[in-house]
């Protein structure tokens, strides 16, 4: 694909459709540096919190030698723009994906703002570009400083680095929709320019592949971290992956150091509820090796032929684990009673809960009976929508009675054309003549829409009276 286009051929894939829908689309594919799917560059949030400029990540791993090697990975925002947050991370990706087509030869990759806005998946609309400005300008600013944790392909080796993600950028208003055949050859004029340190990364091959539309098809910013960095644990081939908790949760993905292992749990597991549910992990399993060791996670990944479609009651078991409940609980609870969980979602909000996912655990289990608000609220909306339909029906009647009044004047209209002059003058003169004994209020206004209709009756009468004799 060439990234002058300004129209692109391809749509992110989105969760809830079939395989069949999936399989005709083109595949999108990009790449990831190993380093940044290693450790986070972005917040996990689209918010900055008040006073934080820099976050650190660090880890212990075993050299070719068997020595440990103490790794510390630190990222500070700029100054006037801060640290990148979640979406800005979809932005990296996408500028990967842009950079793959390109065959990674140019540091300085060419785009159109309207590509890099379509390739997210946002809105073509203004807040959407300076989003985009905002995000460029934090990957701009940003600076990561690595201690022995950023691996040099090219020299084999651990080094001591500092570095910002992209050096440059220019974006320019360029036009939208296809262009001539001749303008189309030459390059956009907007383009983002790499870092030089994270370039030659790429060229020395310390690349994956990544599946971006699987990636942009993810629902929450956990799932998609996740997600890449689990993608490069399976390089090496291997069906299963291990890793601490606190690990896995502090120090690869970047969640709050406040969590508690139940709270690293609580958010894991909605993110592995979406990668099992799209094929990309066959299960995993939270264990504790020994007494004074913390708590593991362990990940078995699947393959092409082992991806599945998504599983009956996907919308209802999202559902459950956004409440908290956890995936292996509300699948079973599922797998019990569907409709009971369907039921007891719908009552969930009427009961005020101050722990929504036990007490809808609770609900489900022991078949709660509707709460009195409920259905008080049900009684109310069905006699809303009785009064409704009675409306409609009185409007429809009242419809119909115009459609026959306004056919049976024009019937009378066309028949009293059809009289001799004389013999409708004469038709006439009594209609009025009778329309002023019966309404003397109405004949004094003879001008009237209103007249007019009431004398077309009356005359409609004489001629119906006539026919008979």
């Amino acid at each position: 694909m060439n990234s002058s286009q300004d129209e692109l051929n391809f749509t992110p894939n989105h969760i809830g459709e079939n395989h069949s829908q999936l399989a005709i689309r083109p595949p999108r594919l990009g790449g990831d540096e190993l380093n940044l799917a290693e450790f986070p560059f972005a917040l996990l949030s689209d918010r900055q919190p008040n006073g934080v400029e820099s976050i650190q990540f660090s880890d212990t791993i075993r050299g070719k030698d068997g020595k440990p090697i103490e790794r510390t990975w630190i990222v500070t925002g700029g100054d006037e723009f801060g640290l990148p947050v979640a979406s800005d991370e979809q932005v990296y990706v996408a500028l990967m994906e842009i950079t793959r087509e390109q065959n990674y030869a140019n540091r300085v990759i060419h785009l159109t703002r309207y590509e890099l806005i379509h390739r997210l998946g946002w809105p073509d609309k203004g807040g959407s570009y300076r989003r985009l400005k905002a995000a460029l300008d934090r990957l701009l600013g940003v600076t990561i400083t690595a201690q022995r944790a950023f691996w040099d392909k090219s020299r084999q080796s651990y080094v001591d680095v500092g570095f910002h993600i992209i050096d440059d950028y220019a974006l320019y208003d360029e036009p939208r929709g296809r262009k001539p055949s001749g303008a189309r050859r030459s390059l956009p004029r907007s383009y983002v320019a790499w870092n030089e340190v994270v370039f030659a990364s790429f060229q020395a091959g310390n690349i994956k592949q990544l599946d971006t539309g699987f990636y942009f098809g993810l629902r929450s910013a956990v799932s998609r971290r996740l997600f890449r960095y689990l993608d490069k644990k399976r390089l090496d081939g291997k069906s299963a992956f291990r890793i601490d908790l606190r690990k896995l949760g502090f120090e690869k993905l970047g969640m709050s150091r406040n969590y508690y292992p139940s709270h690293i749990k609580q958010e894991l597991d909605r993110a592995h509820q979406e990668l099992i549910t799209h094929g990309f992990l066959l299960d995993y399993e939270y264990y504790r090796p020994g007494r004074d060791v913390g708590e593991r996670v362990k990940y078995w990944f699947s393959t092409p032929s082992q991806t599945t479609p998504a599983p009956p009651h996907e919308d209802l078991l999202n559902q459950l684990t956004d409440l908290g409940v956890t995936v292996s609980v509300a699948r079973r609870l599922l797998a019990e009673d569907a409709d009971e969980v369907a039921r007891q979602l719908e009552y969930l909000p009427y009961r005020n809960p101050a722990d929504p996912p036990a007490m809808i655990v609770e609900a489900i289990r022991n078949k709660w009976a509707p709460p009195a608000s409920y259905l008080k609220t049900q009684a109310k909306e069905e006699q809303a929508r009785r009064a409704a339909q009675a409306e409609q029906q009185r409007r429809e009647q009242r419809r119909q009675e115009l459609r026959q009044r306004e056919q049976s004047l024009a019937e009378c209209r066309r028949a009293l054309d059809a009289l001799p002059h004389t013999e409708r003058q004469q038709i006439e003169a009594r209609a009025h003549q009778q329309l002023r004994q019966d309404n003397p209020a109405l004949a004094a206004h003879p001008h009237t829409a209103a007249y007019e209709i009431v004398l077309l009756n009356y005359i409609a009468n004489l001629l119906a009276e006539e026919t008979k004799e």
